[in-house]
């Protein structure tokens, strides 16, 4: 999962939320009806050039190490391939490896795929596998997705197209995330050259991926060719060049799609939904996706900190009222913050199914139940510090919601709005935390996997359990999970924790948000759902004629 500026690997960022009713109880009428779909149609054709849109801004850097944003994903995943291959489904499937194994709990063998090259013709080696992925462990490399590798002893090259990974304790989690940035491979020969200005627009980059990077103009664009030597012939860049724009302002973003200047982009602006729906220009497209939008408790002492008043605020603000007035209709509920879409292509799929439908349904508002709760609790304070960014208006407006539920609760919610670097700084930083309750967030997961997210939540010490949580029972489970080799003993086992720590509420997940993309009519091909954020989409987007 992500969080803002990327701490370890997880980006949490601004709610965008509309206003409701005083109590966000009610909302306004229904949206239009919105279907789901994983792909668009096959492209028939190439294509010149295609612009789009990065309405994130200008990534920090291209080194997969240090990607851990949408701009940053949505670029490199065309760039620097990973060793599989996230599928529209969410599932994976063979990338740069031909085959990784799970010979036993503590080992992982990666059998590389003969024939791949570099953007230079040089040859993808064993060598460049085992450097791009111990450069994770390196403090001095700092990389977005190190605690991916936290349980990893050793990386060893032991055959010519052979990497064995061995760990210190079981990760079964470990190969999924190879389908994500955390798999993504470099040549070791050019980055060691480079060193620290690798992914950046002076030091550049060599990878494997079907388009390479051809210029940067730093506050403009980033523009990529295509990798006419690229290794499978069956998934050749349709487009000729393909140029990534930064555009942060939904207005000019929006006027921009509707002209045609702009050919596509991901995470279309939610305000701009019923314009791109109308629009001849082009067809606004919703897919499944990971992305979630919640409110945190960042205290382990105060209110927030007591899981009756985090579920009491839940159970305060009706969801299904929030999506239709906030998303416009372009999401739906969640019992907690891992989206079934990431255990979709696991072979345990219906185990976790049946976990999640036996979850609490709060989707409507209860504010009596909400009450009982305050008054169960009775908080030695009823005042809760909210933190937001500053300047960023909808999730100001998130705010002002919760604000309003808490009120009908007994509860009063102030609202602190953070500079963008304050407040990015208090996901590591536990000083900037205090004198704060809650934040607004909205987050990912970028691969597939149960396990991806709820460890850094659960765990005594782990990343984002800020509020102390300890549950012995949790902890077996969730340790069991991570340790057994067979999907249906783990998915058993994350259920068994998911039915504890899913109730407590260690987020207050408000909804799942359906993937935007909207695509200038002269072009189709690419996924429609979240899985884009780790594929080399760009791709497949060609003509629609």
């Amino acid at each position: 999962m992500r969080i803002n500026k990327v701490i370890t690997g997880v980006l949490i960022a601004g709610v965008a939320l509309a206003g409701c009713s005083s109590g966000g109880a009610t909302g306004p009428a229904s949206a239009p009806r919105i279907e789901l779909a994983e792909t668009t149609p096959a492209a028939t054709g190439d294509v010149a050039k295609v612009t789009w849109a990065l309405p994130t801004g200008e990534p920090a850097s291209l080194d997969p190490a240090r990607t851990g944003d949408y701009s940053a994903n949505t670029v490199v995943a065309n760039l620097c391939e990973s060793l599989l291959r996230l599928e529209t489904d969410y599932s994976t499937s063979p990338g740069l490896a031909s085959a990784v194994t799970q010979k036993d709990p503590t080992t992982v063998v990666i059998t590389l795929r003969d024939g791949v090259t570099f953007w230079d013709g040089s040859p993808l080696t064993a060598g460049d596998v085992v450097y791009s992925l111990e450069r994770n462990m390196d403090p001095k490399v700092a990389s977005y997705a190190a605690h991916v590798y936290a349980n990893v002893g050793s990386i060893d090259e032991t055959g010519p197209r052979e990497v064995t990974v061995r760990f210190t304790k079981p990760d079964v989690q470990f190969i999924p995330d190879l389908a994500g940035v955390p798999g993504a491979i470099i040549q070791q020969r050019y980055a060691t050259e480079a060193g620290p200005a690798f992914g950046t627009a002076g030091g550049g980059m060599m990878c494997t991926g079907p388009f390479k990077l051809a210029g940067w103009q730093s506050g403009q664009r980033i523009t990529t060719e295509r990798n006419d030597t690229y290794w499978d012939a069956g998934r050749r860049a349709k487009a000729a060049a393909f140029d990534f724009v930064f555009l942060t302002d939904s207005s000019t973003l929006t006027s921009a799609l509707l002209a045609g200047e702009v050919d596509g982009v991901y995470g279309a602006p939610v305000g701009s939904i019923a314009a791109l729906q109308r629009s001849e220009a082009g067809r606004l497209y919703f897919g499944p996706s990971t992305e979630t939008v919640s409110l945190g408790a960042v205290a382990a002492d105060g209110p927030a900190a007591d899981p009756r008043i985090r579920q009491a605020l839940d159970l305060a603000i009706d969801k299904t009222s929030f999506i239709t007035s906030v998303l416009k209709g372009a999401g739906e509920p969640l019992k907690t913050f891992t989206p079934p879409l990431a255990w979709r292509g696991s072979p345990a799929k219906s185990v976790y199914d049946a976990g999640y439908a036996a979850l609490p349904d709060t989707s409507r508002a209860d504010v009596e139940a909400a009450r009982k709760l305050v008054a169960e609790a009775a908080p030695s304070r009823t005042d809760l510090v909210l933190a937001t960014p500053a300047g960023d208006q909808s999730l100001l407006q998130t705010a002002t919601i919760t604000q309003a539920a808490a009120q009908q609760i007994g509860l009063t919610v102030t609202i602190k709005q953070l500079q963008p670097a304050e407040f990015s700084g208090l996901f590591y930083d536990p000083a900037l935390r205090q004198g704060i309750d809650l934040i607004a967030t909205t987050g990912y997961l970028e691969v597939p996997g149960a396990l991806y997210y709820a460890p850094g939540f659960v765990f005594p010490g782990a990343t984002f359990n800020w509020t102390n949580y300890h549950d012995p029972e949790v902890i077996a489970n969730m340790a069991a999970a991570a340790s057994a080799t067979d999907p249906e003993v783990s998915a058993e086992k994350f259920v068994a924790a998911q039915a504890r720590f899913g109730p407590a509420k260690l987020q207050i997940t408000l909804a799942g948000s359906y993937n935007r993309l909207f695509l200038n009519k002269r072009l189709t091909g690419p996924p429609a759902s979240f899985s884009y954020i780790s594929s080399s989409w760009a791709a497949l987007v060609g003509s629609a004629a």
